[in-house]
């Protein structure tokens, strides 16, 4: 990686080359009790004391804590050409949100490779202060192949955090080759290209770490993969994906999504802690400013693309009864919106709906990983009239994931600010059971129903009485403990948020909008002279309603869904390869899958005289995976008796329409899995996500050579936000006829 001559000299500029005292109190604002500073640091202080003082350490017996704001001195996020919107913003790594680095590392009995898992959240910590993520993002995509990542090696999460992929080797420039430039958070140290005397590391394990007598374990970094360290050599706990405990990033705002094309030509700090981004999609150049607001509470963004008009967003501390709560989102409508996609969420229009020309939403994951959704509706999407006042007014339904552990019960607020500034409750719901993921269309319950703005113990549905657009949020809180508030019927917005206090793990909300034409004087149409109309518009599927999947096949596999051909291997023949696509998905969902092993049909045999042997694995991003509970049936088998002096194969005819949705599997045997060490799967495996799914395939490994896998996924309640049909009918295209008959099929 290139580091340009103008950074270097800029970081060598405002960064001494030598040690700094960061002992004494006034770098300590947030040490805890028990911490103890001395006049000698731990030898693990010693890398980090070079970016002193943006980066703070403190210790006790078993850590070293490493604190910052989460931003380099170098620059930032120039080069990259797939951009996920993001921009970077400090981080809160303080405290008890500190880094820590432990001080005695112990070897772990069996190392944790990272290929393929830790695809969440930090692996090290860099000298600077700044994490390092997986090489892999939490697609398992290696981020710098596919231009996520910028000329020093990092890139802004969803969180608007900074964090690298790839080694900074570029903070040697400060801390010389003596010093390591990241701790592993396993305590082991990250060390560059050499070893502290210029020499070339030898005999690196696996991990690209190895022992010497001086230095004891340590990683070194490296130029392609893993280019940070390959595994753990010492003890972590995984949990949830990721190294547990480590710091959270807090977000400002939503994550989005890709902006196609886009390209990041310059970034510039500017005075009073302001920044400007600058883009360009072809010829056109877009710019990105943004600076925090003068009490603190947040930042004002502007976005400007081309020559449209420019379009302010603030997000800001939310106002309202219960005090301060989560970050709130305010927009400003002054021409374009923001830059964006085909398939990006589309945003609540329309006019204002409070006293100020700013509106008020709050963010769409407290943590980045807390998410709420609607089958009904997207965010900022029109609410569906049959959860209005102008159709039945049932709730909409509901479903969150990624839920902190910890949480032991979940409350939700449906509210509104109206034109003259006061905030309505719509759906009051609290100690809803930690086991709950959903709440299906009507719910009232699990959990306790409070009381709207018009004193209702149920959900009121929206029915404004204006014109134009009318925006409601939907935000649901994870708590660490329940309620149990005495009387429900006196539990309205005020109540519950003042009781939440203190209790929020994470929140995450829904924007949804709700639009009535015509105002309180325009007839509804069961008063038309003509009698009822239907007015429904049409409403397609976007990119946000689809799911990845990922395949890996040993060797060849047809998929189908909904008896619809959604995925075919494109390789026919030895290459252990993935299939990665983004898929639509219908509940419920019925897979059926052609999965082929690479056998002669004539013999059984592989590679001219060798038995050969399966294996299939599947992992929607939805939560489904192939395990024991799918169906799975043997068409071809052989060589019989694992005889290969006289090879002789047993085929079925596949059955017809094996793949539809009705197709009778009842009497079919369930699929057995097999562990990795039996499939030996080849590298492409490790670097896609199949975490919590198993390899599967029927009870002969080796001697089954072409099977059929099927499952069935229900999803109760879900219905389609969309309302239309796909233009192109591939139902039961090429199912199986050809690729099952020809005689190099899945060779």
């Amino acid at each position: 990686m290139k580091i340009p001559a103008s950074f270097v000299l800029a970081l060598c500029a405002v960064l001494p080359l030598h040690a700094h005292d960061i002992t004494g109190p006034d770098s300590l604002a947030h040490a805890h009790p028990d911490d103890r500073v001395g006049t000698s640091a731990p030898p693990q202080a010693a890398a980090f004391a070079k970016f002193a003082p943006e980066v703070k350490t403190r210790w006790d017996d078993k850590y070293l804590y490493v604190e910052s704001r989460g931003l380099p001195a170098h620059g930032m996020m120039v080069g990259i050409t797939s951009w996920q919107q993001q921009v970077p913003l400090p981080q809160n790594y303080t405290g008890k949100n500190a880094w820590r680095v432990p001080l005695a590392p112990v070897p772990a009995s069996e190392p944790a490779v990272i290929r393929g898992r830790f695809l969440r959240g930090a692996i090290a910590i860099a000298s600077n202060g700044i994490p390092i993520f997986n090489p892999q993002n939490n697609r398992g995509e290696i981020s710098l192949d596919i231009g996520e990542l910028d000329q020093w090696g990092g890139h802004c999460g969803r969180a608007d955090d900074y964090h690298y992929h790839v080694a900074p080797l570029h903070l040697q420039e400060v801390t010389g080759p003596a010093l390591p430039i990241a701790y592993a958070l396993d305590g082991y140290p990250v060390y560059g290209l050499t070893e502290p005397d210029g020499s070339e590391p030898r005999g690196l394990d696996a991990l690209n770490g190895h022992h010497t007598p001086a230095l004891g374990y340590h990683y070194h970094a490296s130029k392609k993969y893993p280019f940070v360290l390959g595994g753990f050599h010492g003890e972590v706990t995984e949990r949830e994906g990721q190294v547990d405990p480590q710091p959270r990033a807090t977000p400002v705002r939503e994550s989005l999504q890709a902006l196609r094309g886009a390209q990041i030509t310059a970034f510039e700090k500017l005075d009073g802690g302001a920044s400007r981004l600058t883009y360009t999609i072809g010829k056109e150049t877009g710019v990105v400013s943004y600076a925090p607001l003068p009490d603190g509470g947040g930042y004002r963004f502007r976005f400007r693309k081309g020559s449209a008009d420019e379009t302010t967003e603030v997000y800001a501390p939310r106002q309202g009864g219960g005090g301060k709560g989560p970050p709130a989102r305010e927009r400003e409508s002054a021409g374009q919106s923001r830059p964006s996609d085909g398939g990006a969420r589309p945003r609540a229009g329309g006019p204002a709906d409070s006293a100020a020309s700013e509106r008020v939403f709050p963010p769409r994951s407290s943590d980045g990983v807390f998410f709420l959704s609607s089958p009904a509706v997207e965010d900022g999407g029109e609410l569906p009239v049959d959860h209005t006042g102008d159709g039945r007014g049932t709730a909409p339904p509901l479903t969150w994931k990624g839920a902190p552990s910890a949480a032991r019960s979940y409350a939700l607020v449906m509210d509104h600010l109206d034109a003259q500034g006061v905030w309505k409750g719509y759906w009051i719901m609290y100690d809803i059971p930690a086991a709950t993921v959903s709440l299906p269309a009507g719910s009232s319950g699990p959990g306790r129903v409070g009381v709207g703005f018009r004193g209702q113990p149920s959900y009121e549905p929206p029915k404004s009485q204006g014109p134009g657009s009318k925006s409601y949020v939907i935000t649901v809180y994870a708590l660490s403990a329940t309620l149990s508030l005495a009387n429900p019927s006196t539990v309205n917005r005020e109540t519950l948020l003042a009781a939440i206090q203190g209790k929020v793990l994470a929140s995450s909300s829904l924007r949804i909008v709700h639009t009535r034409p015509g105002g309180a004087a325009a007839k509804s149409p069961k008063d038309a002279p003509n009698g009822p109309r239907k007015t429904a518009a049409l409403i397609k599927p976007a990119m946000s309603d689809t799911v990845k999947l990922n395949i890996y096949a040993d060797n060849w596999f047809m998929l189908y869904a909904n008896g619809r051909l959604v995925a075919v291997d494109p390789i026919p023949f030895t290459p252990h390869n993935v299939v990665s696509v983004d898929f639509l998905p219908e509940y419920p969902l019925t897979i059926a899958v052609l999965a082929k092993d690479n056998a002669d049909p004539e013999t059984g045999l592989e590679y001219g005289d060798r038995i050969g042997d399966g294996g299939f694995i599947l992992k929607f991003a939805d939560g489904t995976v192939t395990n024991a509970t799918w169906k799975a049936k043997c068409f071809s088998r052989g060589p019989l008796g694992g005889d290969t002096n006289n090879p002789r194969v047993k085929t079925e005819q596949l059955p017809e329409n094996w793949w539809a949705t009705d197709f009778d599997d009842s009497q079919w045997p369930r699929a057995k899995e097999y562990n990795a060490a039996a499939v030996a799967p080849k590298t492409p495996y490790y670097e896609y996500d199949f975490k919590d799914a198993a390899f599967i395939w029927t009870e002969d490994l080796a001697l089954d050579n072409t099977v059929i896998f099927r499952t069935r996924v229900e999803k109760p309640g879900w219905t389609p936000r969309w309302n239309t049909r796909p233009d192109l009918d591939v139902d039961g295209v090429a199912a199986g006829a050809g690729a099952y008959d020809h005689p190099h099929a899945g060779r």
